[in-house]
């Protein structure tokens, strides 16, 4: 009797630690977010030199028609999507919490294909200036992932993360999720794969996933020129 409830208790724990490895990292993904600050304040990104005047070509003689000015300034606000480079600026100035995003340097290749469909390694990266007065813990291997892509079927929207499996066919290790001081930059490497195509949108939770988010296009911003960097 003894041994069998001695076996049974084996089998108990076996089966205990099996559920255990399944679920720690679902465990850990919760735990990455809870530790990361939720930023309530929304994005926001002017632009920091002057729209071009539409013009339009008149026969000699007539009147110049009147067209209407553009935005003074061009700012681009949540829910809309902000471009790449653009420095989008979430908390008012001179606020405790004031930080600035730049999504950077997108790229994409082919990857092995998984179960026989095709896909692409997409890789990028995110740079995070805290301008505030407090530190601000973000890990953006969590927090930021791709929304849509382009594909030769037309658009899809989903959610795509970032993998260890795609950061390391990325060549990117020992990255720094340390919290992010006062008046520190840090740029943040990231690699995610996705179905055969192009990305066309990307999206940073602010709040991890509360709503409260920062998304972009994969475009260059047609509305600025000059230093768009702000």
């Amino acid at each position: 009797m003894n041994h069998e409830m001695s076996l049974a208790q084996v089998q108990r724990s076996m089966l205990l630690r099996s559920i255990y490895l399944l679920v720690t990292p679902i465990m850990l993904a919760f735990a990455a977010l809870a530790c990361g600050t939720l930023v309530t304040d929304t994005a926001s990104y002017t632009c920091p030199t002057a729209v071009p005047q539409a013009t339009a070509t008149t026969l000699a003689g007539t009147p110049q028609p009147t067209l209407p000015p553009p935005p003074t300034p061009y700012t681009i606000t949540v829910p809309q999507d902000f471009y790449v480079g653009d420095a989008v600026f979430v908390g008012q100035p001179g606020a405790a919490l004031r930080l600035r995003f730049r999504l950077q340097n997108i790229q994409t290749q082919p990857a092995p294909p998984l179960g026989g469909s095709p896909r692409n390694l997409v890789t990028w990266r995110l740079e995070i200036r805290n301008l505030g007065s407090v530190t601000y813990e973000t890990i953006p291997v969590a927090l930021m992932v791709i929304t849509r892509i382009n594909t030769a079927s037309g658009e899809q929207t989903g959610t795509w993360r970032t993998s260890e499996a795609a950061m390391s066919a990325a060549g990117f290790t020992s990255e720094n999720y340390d919290p992010l001081p006062p008046g520190s930059t840090r740029l943040y490497r990231l690699a995610a794969y996705v179905p055969s195509g192009t990305v066309r949108q990307f999206a940073y939770l602010l709040d991890g996933d509360g709503g409260n988010r920062i998304t972009w296009v994969n475009a260059t911003n047609p509305y600025c020129s000059g230093d768009v960097a702000g």
